[in-house]
This record gives C-alpha cells, sequence and structure tokens, in this order.
C-alpha cells in the first residue's frame, strides 16, 4: 500500500516547482528597429539583448498580448503585422491589413487586436483567436496611438493630422465621440486608476488630460513638456508619467496629482516608445536616432543602463511583456 506522507510529500513537491518555473517566467522588452527589419529582444532580468527577430516591413509599432503569450508587430511597408511567440521567440504569423500600419493595441482580455492604418484613417479590428476581421472602422486623419480601457469597452485612437482623440464603443463597433486636444497627438496612455487619458501632442510640445469618467471624454488640463512630445507611460502606481521628447532627446517627468513637469531626463537621440517594466520601477525608452534604449529608474528619476538594440529603434505601443 501506497505510504500516504510520501503520496503528500510529492504533490507538495510539484507544486513547488509549478510555482517556481511561473515565478521564473521571463519578460522581455521587444524594441523594433525600423531600419534594419529586426525586433531586439531584451531579458529584464539582465537587461540584456538575447535575440534579434527578422520582422519585414520596417516594423514600428508593438503590443503584447499577455493573455495568450504572443506579440504584435505592425509593419508599415508589410501592410499589417507579424506576429511573434512571447515564450519561443519566434515569427509564427503575418497578417495583411493593408495601407500602413503604424500603431497596434490588444485589448485587456487578450480577444482583440486593434491596427491603426496612417494612410486609409481607419482602425481595424481582429479576433485574436482566429485573427479574422471584426470591423474596419473610419477615423480622424493619420490614426496613430491606441488604447484600450481596463473593462474592455472603449478603445481611445490619436488621430495625428486632425488634432483629436477618437473614442470608440466596443460593444456597438461605433465612434462615440471625437475630442480635441494639441497639434498633432501621437501616442497616449490611459490611467485607469485615476481615470484619465494622456496624449502627446507632438507639434504644440505639451500632454493633454482628458478624463475618461463618464461617456465622453471631458478636457481637464494641459502641460507643457519638451519639444515634440511623443509617447508616455506611467510608473509608481500610476504617480508618474514619464514623456518622450524627441527634439530634446529628454524625457519629461510628470508628477500626476499636481499635474506638473518635476524634471526632464536626457537619453539617448530622437527618443519615442516608451513602456514601463513589470517591477512598476524602471522606465523603458526607445532611442530612434542612435538605436539605444535607455532604462530609468522611476525612484531615483536617472538613467542606470543603456542598451544597444539595432539601428532606428523606435518600439511604439507597449513593448513589455509579464
Amino acid at each position: 500500500m501506497n505510504n500516504p506522507y510520501k503520496i503528500v510529500l510529492h504533490f507538495v513537491t510539484v507544486l513547488c516547482f509549478v510555482y517556481s518555473a511561473n515565478a521564473l517566467a521571463q519578460s522581455y522588452a521587444f524594441i523594433t528597429n525600423q531600419l534594419d527589419n529586426k525586433v531586439a529582444v531584451i531579458d529584464l532580468t539582465t537587461n540584456e539583448v538575447i535575440k534579434s527577430i527578422t520582422v519585414k516591413g520596417k516594423p514600428v509599432g508593438v503590443a503584447v498580448n499577455h493573455e495568450n503569450n504572443q506579440v504584435y508587430i505592425s509593419t508599415p511597408q508589410g501592410e499589417g503585422f507579424t506576429i511573434l511567440d512571447d515564450n519561443t521567440l519566434e515569427v509564427i504569423d503575418r497578417v495583411k491589413v493593408g495601407g500602413a500600419s503604424v500603431g497596434i493595441a490588444v485589448s485587456p482580455d487578450g480577444q482583440r487586436i486593434f491596427v491603426a492604418d496612417w494612410y486609409e484613417n481607419t482602425v481595424s479590428i481582429f479576433n485574436s483567436a482566429d485573427l479574422h476581421l471584426e470591423k474596419k472602422m473610419t477615423v480622424g486623419k493619420s490614426p496613430s496611438g491606441l488604447s484600450v480601457s481596463h473593462d474592455n469597452r472603449w478603445l481611445y485612437v490619436a488621430n495625428r493630422m486632425d488634432d483629436s482623440i477618437s473614442q470608440i464603443d466596443l460593444d456597438k463597433l461605433r465612434v462615440r465621440n471625437t475630442t480635441k486636444v494639441g497639434a498633432h497627438p501621437f501616442g497616449i496612455c490611459l490611467d485607469n486608476k485615476r481615470q484619465r487619458l494622456y496624449s502627446a501632442n507632438v507639434e504644440s510640445n505639451d500632454i493633454s488630460v482628458l478624463s475618461t469618467q463618464g461617456a465622453n471624454l471631458k478636457r481637464v488640463a494641459r502641460i507643457k513638456v519638451g519639444g515634440r512630445p511623443y509617447a508616455s507611460a506611467l510608473a509608481l502606481g500610476g504617480k508618474l508619467l514619464f514623456v518622450t521628447n524627441q527634439d530634446d532627446s529628454t524625457v519629461s517627468v510628470i508628477d500626476t496629482k499636481t499635474l506638473t513637469e518635476i524634471k526632464q531626463i536626457e537619453v539617448g537621440e530622437k527618443p519615442e516608445g516608451i513602456s514601463t517594466s513589470t517591477d512598476d520601477r524602471h522606465v523603458y525608452v526607445a532611442n530612434w536616432f542612435d538605436g539605444t534604449v535607455s532604462v530609468i529608474d522611476a525612484q531615483t528619476l536617472s538613467v542606470v543602463k543603456t542598451i544597444s538594440v539595432g539601428d532606428g529603434s523606435r518600439a511604439f505601443g507597449d513593448f513589455i511583456s509579464r
């Protein structure tokens, strides 16, 4: 007869092994290098590039599907997006959209993929399970940044040439309203805790702050930052907002309580894409003109490492896996 104590011990050992495997699961930063048609993969435990994946079509945008361990890379000259496996770090599929795909995002539940077409002025909505096109919707001119509410109800789209944000109802699949912001919005960032949307306005050198409470967006404030802000990311529980300023080669730090800029941090040349690590402390910045990623410590507000990644590093979107 089997010893019950051995059975229990074996069961506990298996549980510990599974828990350890999950705890040690890797987290990566996926950096699109537009000029060499590559995606560099940074291991966030070591801050070293562990692989360079060929992705044709001048890759720009990144969206990580945390639910099914896939990464979507927009390819403006590839008329769609490429799918990477987050575990094997290999290309597993390519999807045609048409036009020039730039902005790309995933719903928090992982069920939908959203692709903004710069020339066609549309947003295409795909089902992530079978990659079928659910709907293609017309928005403003030159749509770029995309962000989805935590309840999967709203999609927000930055329309660069229209100086506006489109709010799309994802239940009815229609544009709910369009709200004017600063000049040439590009990257947008949602703060679900404070129910705010931040828009980086390239030509007016500021950040538009909008309230997402209620059915429609409402303008709250405009915050001056550096030259040609492109994208932003939150850290430290949403207390700080980090904004890439291309012309100044800096990152502005905004206190989200007072809505004021408290510091500018020097990074690489022409920073664009920006995302926060899983530790909510380290902020990764892709520097377009010098092919590097700057790592900022949000507590000390200093650059703690610079990583060489490739030629034309953009990484526009959510590029860090969980």
